[in-house]
């Protein structure tokens, strides 16, 4: 979840402490002196007897120039890392901190020092270089001068706040305002320009506008862009009234530490901030009817505008400029492209005690630098571990800036790097981290019953996506990687890859109890590494190929021939399937089996592809059923008997497909790991494939009542929340109102529905072509909607830009109105029909917004039989003459529910 889209929450300066505490000796003389030195002004015939002779008088005069000299109010200098060398010198890693009166700059250097003249003299330096330098930070203080208001407007894109009167505060940066307190009864109307966002904001005001009082604020602007931001004539010198500014220094004090701001841990105890990029700007108001929001723009994100509500910690609404919109051409964006580098191979070790939830671990990150010149890079790890180190085989011990709140590291560089670059960074962590629930896991509850279960569910740790139980790419990309996990004997691990045989190993001295390691592969490239952790056993093994079974029909058959797969990385045409429980499911596990291989066997044929060489299936018990699919394996959960929770109503808990789960999360091998969409609007590509395979499948291998069943339950769910947002709303889909039950009816049921219609309408051989052509051109890439139409075009022959436009982008379910009218043959005059038959004229109207609908007319004969006819809906008004075989008693429309429309039967 993004919070407050862009703006830098408070970063702590983090280093990890030397690994035994260094006694007072001639190591720390020299920085106590140097210290002294610099905060005198960094006089250079002072430092110089700091200098072992014949030290490099650059190195010097770098050193001195630290200093703002009779500018400078306070130095610190801080030892972060000591090593020995084998020639008798020293080096040493220390931060220094120079700030003047408003200002400061913090820099890492390396000194190695050589002994003093005597043993009890301070040590020399011998050699300097200084590894990183963060510039430009300030120390921001409300001024007690006030400001009358009169008439005050703050403007930014699609945000308009009036002030009329009331009393001001500024903070400023060599006389030039940066941050602004304002109390005073206004007026606030946020109007965002895209239709997606007006109707995400009237499911929170009843209206496409925002518009409420408020009572006061807190701005944050570049000094540059205040004058545009905000009239500063309607800010005039008043008389400062006590009880005022007080309230107006509580709320600033508040808010500073909120953005932009700079925690520099044992360096300083000031608050230090950053000054906002030019272009950016942040507003938290106080709102009479929804609380402190927050308006952010920031250019550094693909989605620079936001609305943020702080205490629910939900975006309301979250949308790219129209500057910015403008720049890039297109609605679609790849988050990977704020990325300034990429890392190709993990090697993550860690150790995890099950009773402390302790995890330990060391990991190496190969990054391919892909920016022009680079000299940071922000990883994420999860906030309650502690980082104990960064280090790199080319520069030694790194600089890293703790993200205080959040999960994310940022790491300085000594030098620049450039595009095509290589760097291996080792990250050591660890510290007691829960495991967090997938998103979605599981359907939601609609009853909770208060009773005790009568069994209770076997312990199971999953750190999967956004537990950040390693150091990785802010953005989640592929790579592939090797883990190796050591837990108790008595717990097996399942992971992303192709595992080993478990070894035994011991825990860490000075228990070094017996553990178990296990180590997995991904050979083929993964989006995030996740580990299951409980008493799994192993229960039974088969393999699987995607070749198509000889009584296969429907539509896999139909997608012969198969396209080309030269030059599109490595397919497996088989994959040993491994099946695991928790050891009160080994039953359930083995009688799954023949399920689960069917089941990746009809995947491996739609695509033509069986994406990892290796999966394993645990089952696991819990209260509800659900599931979640990594790369390389998957967990199923099993309610156990007596649960006192029922979840009849959700939208994906299907009666008559009891396997559903389990189909869905093997689809997600192939939809989700394979194929990911590039950011979160994308994430009907994952959720909604995975949801029409499942469907697919229910044909192959139910009853026709079970598959109508499912239709006619993902159609009315997805129609119940239409007024809830469009498929590419993504996540956002529930957000606001915390159910996640509108976010599966719609980014699940209407997407599979969404996948149906489009095969009707470009036909089944296109449509299986166009999958196949799609999904090999995707494999272990981040993938957007205009990848899934131009494949499908390629195949169909046909422009889809208005169904695309309509059924993924737009959110109306249209209206038909449908007539028809039976012509015998003779009236007809048409060839070649049945006796008694002739013609019948479909005539079926839309409104102005006209959609592409294939739906099914069921013709109803006097004699009782039924047949259906596929229809296509391309117009305002479409009328289509169909061959029938007798006298027509009635015509029933989209009667089997596959297609996402409303039928007014109104008018025949």
């Amino acid at each position: 979840m993004r919070a407050c889209a862009g703006v830098l929450i408070v970063v702590a300066l983090w280093w990890a402490a030397p690994a035994a505490a260094q006694s007072v000796g001639p190591v720390d003389a020299l920085l106590v002196r140097m210290e002294q030195v610099l905060s005198a002004g960094g006089d250079a015939s002072a430092l110089a007897l700091l200098f072992a002779e014949g030290a490099d008088r650059a190195q010097l005069d770098a050193v001195a120039g630290e200093s703002a000299s009779e500018r400078t109010t306070r130095a610190v200098v801080r030892e972060r890392d000591r090593q020995d060398l084998t020639d008798g010198a020293t080096r040493v890693i220390a931060d220094v901190l120079v700030e003047t009166a408003a200002m400061a700059h913090l820099s890492t250097w390396r000194f190695d020092l050589v002994p003093g003249a005597t043993p009890e003299a301070p040590a020399l330096i011998r050699a300097a270089a200084r590894l990183s330098i963060v510039d430009g930070l300030v120390r921001l203080s409300l001024a007690e001068r006030q400001y009358a208001v009169r008439d005050l407007r703050i403007t930014a894109e699609d945000l308009q706040i009036t002030i009329p009167s009331g009393v001001a505060y500024a903070a400023e940066i060599r006389g030039l305002l940066t941050a602004l307190v304002v109390i005073g009864e206004g007026e606030v109307v946020f109007s965002p320009q895209p239709e997606m966002e007006k109707g995400q904001l009237r499911l929170v005001t009843g209206d496409d506008v925002l518009r409420t009082k408020v009572s006061r604020l807190f701005l944050r602007v570049n000094p540059a862009d205040a004058a545009q931001r905000l009239a500063l004539q309607a800010l005039s010198p008043a008389p400062t009234d006590r009880g005022m500014f007080e309230r107006a220094r509580k709320l600033f004090a508040e808010q500073v530490t909120q953005s932009y701001s700079l925690d520099l841990s044992d360096l300083s105890r000031d608050n230090w901030n950053l000054v906002p990029p030019i272009g950016d700007l942040l507003v938290d108001m106080d709102l009479a009817r929804y609380g402190q929001l927050s308006y952010a723009r920031s250019g550094a994100e693909s989605e620079d505008i936001s609305l943020f509500d702080r205490k629910r910690r939900k975006n309301l609404s979250v949308y790219t400029s129209a500057r910015n919109l403008e720049l890039r051409g297109t609605r679609r964006y790849n988050e990977e492209e704020r990325l300034e580098y990429h890392i190709d191979h993990y090697s993550v070790d860690v150790a995890f005690d099950p009773n402390r939830l302790w995890l330990e671990g060391r990991a190496d990150l190969d990054l391919r630098i892909t920016g022009a010149a680079v000299q940071t890079l922000t990883l994420r790890l999860a906030e309650p571990l502690t980082l104990r180190a960064v280090t790199s085989d080319e520069f030694g011990r790194l600089l890293a800036l703790r993200v205080r709140g959040q999960n994310s590291i940022v790491v300085n560089l000594p030098d620049m790097l450039r595009r095509g670059q290589t760097l291996r960074l080792r990250v050591a962590y660890g510290g007691r981290l829960p495991p967090i629930p997938p998103e979605r896991e599981a359907v939601a509850l609609g009853q909770n019953l208060v009773s005790e279960l009568a069994l209770e569910p076997e312990p199971r740790f999953v750190y999967s996506f956004r537990s950040y139980w390693y150091p990785q790419s802010s953005v989640p990309a592929f790579a592939t990687a090797r883990i190796r996990v050591t837990v108790p004997p008595d717990f097996a691990v399942l992971g992303s890859g192709i595992p080993d045989p478990p070894t035994p190993a011991t825990g860490p001295p000075p228990e070094a109890r017996p553990r178990r390691a296990f180590v997995f592969r991904a050979l083929q490239p993964v989006r995030y590494l996740s580990i299951a952790v409980s008493r799994f056993v192993q229960v039974v093994t088969a393999t699987v190929s995607r070749e198509v079974p000889p009584e296969a029909s429907g539509v896999i058959a139909e997608a012969e021939p198969r396209l080309s797969r030269a030059g599109l990385g490595v397919f497996y045409d088989s994959a040993t399937v491994e099946m695991w429980s928790q050891p009160r499911q080994t039953g359930r596990a083995r009688d799954l089996l023949d399920t689960t291989t069917d089941m990746l066997r009809f995947y491996g044929a739609l695509v033509d592809d069986l994406p990892f060489p290796s999966f394993r299936l645990a089952l696991a018990e819990d209260v509800v059923p659900g599931g979640h699919s990594p790369g390389y394996f998957a967990i199923l959960h099993q309610p156990l008997p007596g649960t006192p929770f029922t979840w009849t109503r959700d939208p994906v808990a299907f009666e008559g497909f009891p396997q559903f789960f389990l189909a869905h999360e093997l689809a997600h091998q192939f939809w989700g790991q394979a194929v990911a969409g590039e950011n979160y609007h994308e994430q009907w590509i994952s959720e909604g494939f995975a949801q029409y395979f499942a469907l697919l499948y229910a044909q192959e291998t139910r009853p026709p009542d079970a598959v109508d069943g499912v239709f006619r339950q993902m159609y009315r769910s997805a129609v119940d929340v239409s007024d809830q947002g469009p498929i590419w709303l993504g996540y956002r889909l529930g957000h606001m109102k915390g159910d996640s039950r509108v976010f599966r009816s719609t980014v699940y049921n209407k997407s599979a529905l969404v996948l149906h219609m489009l095969r009707r309408l470009i036909g089944p051989v296109a449509f299986s072509r166009g999958l196949q052509r799609f999904y090999g051109q995707s494999r272990f890439r981040r993938v957007g909607t205009d990848d899934v139409r131009a494949a499908m075009e390629a195949e169909s022959g046909t422009s889809l830009e208005r169904f695309f436009e309509r059924w993924v982008y737009g959110s109306e379910i249209p209206v038909v109105r449908p007539q028809w009218v039976q012509e015998d043959a003779a009236t007809a005059g048409a060839d070649g029909q049945a006796p008694g038959g002739g013609l019948l004229r479909l005539i079926l109207e839309q409104g102005e917004r006209v959609h592409d609908i294939p739906l099914t007319a069921t013709v109803v004969y006097a004699d009782g039989r039924t047949e259906q006819v596929l229809v296509v809906a391309r117009d305002a008004v479409t009328e289509v003459q169909v061959p029938v075989t007798g006298r027509v008693r009635d015509v029933r429309f989209n009667e089997d529910f596959g297609a996402l429309v409303k039928i007014d039967r109104s008018r025949r």
